[in-house]
């Protein structure tokens, strides 16, 4: 099974054919049930609920509803106790306090009465929601931007609008601190917006917003805030073409801020751009064109995931969900020391080393063979062609690389990333078994990966 080329030659020719290949997009997902098409909804990923939940949204009706989205499937939750239906809403994670945050929102979608002012905290691990008493609030809003500040501790919100019947973008900021809302004088102001994209980037230790309606048209200025100041990005390079109702994440695993989607004048956009902190970079990701969709990151399988909105028509909501990162896929089958396990350290980036590690490995032998592929495959059954049964083969063996290990453990290192913004790759670990008779071998699961750069 030891492939006989030297490894410097064999990764050649693993990128060489890699840079044959098309760019791999945004994955659509098909799991086996999902949340109805909605416009609005609110999500974010809560590590205690076991993946991104999501609240709420509006189509023919408004929606109270709480899923969560594990990587796999959506679970429609029952709490004994929810938030009125809304939508234009906004959860954040609060990573200190361990809930997630939700505040205001729209409580029709026709009728005139004015937005929520409440503010409601998810709590994964009791899975309940519970009403927050704030000792004062941000007042009624909706289609605001808001994330964590995980350096200071608080939410932080900026603009939306106050007023259904009229909709006027206002130009505060406000923090939550799990016991008052506080409206922030800052130096610097980015302006009346509504509809923006906010993300934290926890690289730079700074919130990021980008776009969004000023009232007289869609921008696209990219401003940071440290909690005191507003601070407008200088244009450097290619930057995002103006738009609102756009949705960003932080891509933990990169470093970056993810953003995609939202509306200008020619209608919804589908394109994808990241952020390092101080110049944007488009990927040639494209996705469905969609706005006023979720966007929330599930470092659990290094995924961003996106849900729903509207889609091409201005009355046509999605009900799709939609990832691209790295993930796990597959099942691999059981060995001595139980079922070898795959995970990616991180999610690779051109330039820079890639990582994955093996666990689980017969503490005997200490040994298992890396198949990195260009394909993924829908689970060959080795019964028959390894005399490997109940074990099933998820990726094509393009390039074969030793994994030694120890103490039931192995990994291996790619040292530089080459290759084309968004190619994929795919691996599995063949494990090398004392324990079993016939081939000798156990496998892991599956790991994927698209290049960013």
């Amino acid at each position: 099974m030891h492939h006989p080329l030297p490894l410097a030659v064999r990764t050649a020719a693993f990128l060489l054919a890699s840079s044959t290949m098309l760019c791999a997009q945004w994955v659509q997902r098909t799991p086996a049930a999902a949340p109805s098409a909605r416009v609005g909804a609110a999500m974010t990923f809560d590590p205690f609920s076991g993946g991104v939940v999501l609240f709420g949204g509006s189509a023919a009706s408004l929606s109270a509803e709480t899923w969560v989205y594990d990587g796999s499937n959506w679970t429609l939750l029952a709490p004994a106790t929810s938030p009125t239906a809304r939508f234009g809403a906004q959860l954040v994670y609060d990573l200190a306090r361990g809930v997630s945050v939700l505040y205001g929102g729209l409580a029709s979608p026709i009728s005139i009465p004015p937005p929520n002012n409440d503010t409601w905290e998810w709590n994964g691990t009791t899975m309940t929601w519970t009403q927050a008493t704030p000792t004062a609030n941000a007042g009624n809003r909706y289609w605001y931007g808001a994330c964590y500040d995980s350096v200071r501790g608080r939410t932080v919100m900026y603009g939306g609008a106050t007023t259904q019947l009229i909709s006027v973008p206002n130009a505060q900021t406000w923090e939550y601190d799990g016991t008052t809302w506080s409206q922030i004088t800052t130096v610097g102001n980015p302006g009346p917006r509504s509809r923006p994209a906010m993300c934290f980037h926890a690289g730079i230790g700074k919130t990021v917003m980008f776009g969004g309606d000023n009232g007289s048209g869609v921008t696209n200025s990219t401003w940071l805030y440290d909690g005191t100041t507003w601070t407008q990005v200088p244009a450097i390079g290619a930057v995002p073409p103006a738009r609102s109702s756009a949705s960003m994440a932080y891509d933990s695993t990169r470093g970056l801020c993810v953003l995609t989607g939202g509306q200008d004048a020619s209608g919804v956009l589908a394109d994808t751009w990241t952020f390092d902190g101080a110049t944007w970079k488009q990927q040639p990701f494209a996705t469905q064109g969609v706005r006023d969709h979720t966007l929330a990151e599930l470092p659990t399988t290094k995924q961003i995931v996106k849900f729903g909105g509207f889609v091409t028509g201005p009355f046509v909501l999605s009900n799709q969900t939609w990832e691209f990162g790295s993930g796990i896929f597959g099942k691999g089958c059981p060995g001595v020391s139980g079922t070898p396990a795959m995970v990616a350290v991180q999610a690779p980036q051109i330039g820079q080393s890639y990582t994955l590690n093996v666990s689980n490995l017969d503490p005997a032998v200490n040994f298992a063979i890396l198949a990195l592929g260009l394909t993924r495959l829908p689970g060959i059954d080795l019964t028959f062609v390894l005399d490997m049964p109940g074990c099933a083969a998820f990726t094509t063996p393009d390039i074969l690389v030793n994994v030694p290990g120890a103490a039931g453990a192995g990994s291996w290192t790619w040292p530089t990333v080459t290759g084309l913004v968004g190619d994929a790759i795919y691996a599995q670990a063949l494990c090398v078994d004392s324990g079993l008779t016939g081939f000798p071998f156990t496998i892991s699961n599956a790991v994927y990966a698209t290049l960013l750069n």
